[in-house]
């Protein structure tokens, strides 16, 4: 007589087990590669923000360092302007390799951090300047100009500050401050080049005096910088 070997498959807690193993491997795996995505963002979004950071210390580096004290035509005494709108004063800005006198702003808007450029440093109102986002997610931007100590306003706006600082307070609770020393006082020849005062000037040795150095000094609060 012929035996018949029996067909046995999975028992339903088998299957169970099989898919609940499954499906804890599947959420490892996701957890590991959405971990990673998330990483990725958020490295790449700090990444941009330092190359904003960068970017807006390397123009406003290159502004303060050849601050001229040149006024527009049409506003003679209006050498180095600020009020509660921000910054305005006059550069140095290489085009085609050629250097030329440059009216430009700074200001603080809707939480971004604007340059301002006239299209003439003695253009006429009717022409609108050029206005361009450097900085964003800025909750508050504060001024201090050096002359014989620090001060919070400028009021003289027919001289130039022997330093300017400006401090940062980023969405994200990140404190930057930047210090950036200026040419002070210095006499333009007819031909455009750029002489300093030979009159000597009276200097402090206490601790008011800026630092020499324009390096970028980050202090922190709430966040990694």
């Amino acid at each position: 007589m012929r035996h018949h070997e029996k067909q046995r498959g999975f028992t339903l807690l088998e299957v169970m087990i099989a898919l609940t193993v499954f499906a804890v491997i599947s959420l490892l795996a996701w957890q590991i590669l959405d971990g990673a995505m998330r990483t990725t963002t958020a490295t790449n979004q700090r990444a941009d923000e330092l190359n904003q950071l960068q970017r807006t210390y390397n123009l406003l580096e290159r502004d303060f360092f050849q601050l001229l004290p040149r006024a527009p035509r049409a506003e003679p005494g209006s050498t180095f302007v600020y009020d509660d709108e921000g910054l305005e004063f006059t550069t140095l800005s290489g085009i085609s390799g050629r250097l030329q006198l440059e009216r430009i702003g700074w200001r603080l808007h809707d939480m971004q951090l604007w340059r301002t450029v006239w299209p003439a440093i003695d253009a006429s109102e009717k022409n609108a300047p050029d206005e361009v986002p450097v900085l964003n997610k800025v909750k508050a931007a504060e001024w201090r100009f050096y002359q014989q100590g620090w001060h919070k306003e400028w009021s003289d706006a027919a001289q130039l500050p022997e330093g300017t600082e400006l401090e940062l307070t980023m969405e994200n609770g990140e404190i930057w401050r930047w210090v950036f020393l200026t040419p002070g006082n210095m006499d333009v020849s007819a031909a455009g080049s750029v002489v300093r005062d030979a009159q000597p000037q009276d200097t402090q040795t206490d601790d008011a005096q800026p630092p020499a150095s324009t390096e970028v000094q980050p202090t922190t609060t709430g966040g990694q910088p």
